[in-house]
């Protein structure tokens, strides 16, 4: 953004602030452009909304209500319509449609969404509702959800609650829920830049694809959590994830022998998706390809332990915090 002033291109700072949100107050990072001349500050649609999805995102955290993403993977879950997940929650006719797209549900009603997510539950809200739907809609929602009760068998619900520890959305996964889809994809869009995906090198590749999404846009892109280990920041699970995706054939691993070591690469079988992203993070995904193309892996490695988020929490392991660290990534300042 230009100083209306000067009309030079002004920077951007970043403070620690409190803002108020429904008589409540939280601590962010504020982002905003500042004037030299005049020292003072402007915003815009961009850097607004990094400061309200801040804002958004602990108050769903401390008072218990769903992320977007959540509520719509709730009524996937039942293979029911927007519309109708209003009815039978007696809601207003295009409400979760709206609470899907990032408007924020009160209190009450994010937890009578959150309540649904076991099938029992849903079951219960259906019958209450009986009167506002057809009878033919009607057996069709008892029977999905019947066998929902019955089934056991959830192949991502036991993938992601059962063999992940670490898949809450909140402050250390950068508020989003794990995403292994988009993970899958970003290391095919590297692979399709000519980077080659040894394992140390994604692991870097993807704490910097998330920290900086986070700092563009106050969300992670993956929902990854990520700790300090002596090679630098990695996933908590890496070794899983890059499981999942071999067993899922979603990529293949090869090995080679550099000196005397052994080395290993992550090869893609998918061919990159662009739809599962946002332009936020399709812009993050090419800022990330152009800085570290043509680096090789201890050239990266030595690049993140030049990182506060690694150098201060290397010594006890920690996990990294998203609030504390994404603003401040030193390759990326």
């Amino acid at each position: 953004m230009r100083s209306p002033f000067t009309g030079r291109i002004m920077r951007i700072i970043r403070e620690n602030t409190t803002l108020p949100y429904r008589k409540d107050e939280f601590k962010i990072v504020y982002n905003a452009y500042e004037c030299d001349e005049s020292q003072e500050r402007f915003t815009d649609d961009k850097l607004d909304l990094i400061n309200i999805n801040q804002v958004h995102n602990q108050y769903r955290e401390k008072y218990g209500i769903p992320y977007p993403e959540e509520i719509k993977n709730i009524r996937v879950k039942y293979d029911v319509s927007a519309k109708k997940m209003s009815d039978i929650l007696g809601l207003g006719s295009n409400a979760y449609r709206l609470y899907e797209n990032g408007e924020m549900p009160s209190v009450s009603i994010g937890r009578l969404i959150l309540s649904i997510k076991e099938a029992e539950e849903f079951k219960r809200q259906i019958e209450f509702s009986s009167h506002l739907l057809k009878e033919t809609d009607y057996i069709k929602l008892i029977k999905n959800v019947d066998h929902l009760i019955h089934n056991e068998n959830d192949v991502w619900r036991k993938l992601v609650e059962e063999e992940y520890a670490y898949r809450n959305i909140d402050h250390n996964s950068g508020f989003k829920l794990l995403d292994l889809e988009k993970v899958a994809n970003a290391l095919s869009y590297f692979a399709s830049s000519k980077i080659e995906l040894f394992k140390t090198k994604v692991n870097k590749l993807l704490f910097y694809s998330d920290f900086l999404n986070y700092q563009r846009y106050g969300i992670s892109m993956f929902g990854i959590t990520y700790k300090a280990i002596p090679f630098g920041p990695v996933p908590v699970e890496y070794e899983k994830i890059f499981k999942y995706l071999l067993d899922e054939d979603i990529i293949e691993i090869e090995q080679f022998q550099i000196d005397h070591n052994y080395a290993e690469k992550l090869v893609p079988h998918l061919e990159f998706n662009a739809d599962l992203f946002n332009e936020v993070e399709l812009k993050v995904l090419e800022d990330i390809t152009e800085m570290f193309k043509y680096k090789n892996t201890k050239e990266i490695v030595d690049i993140s332990h030049l990182e506060p988020a690694w150098i201060d929490n290397k010594d006890t392991r920690n996990i990294i915090s998203y609030n504390k660290y994404a603003f401040d990534l030193k390759a990326f300042n």
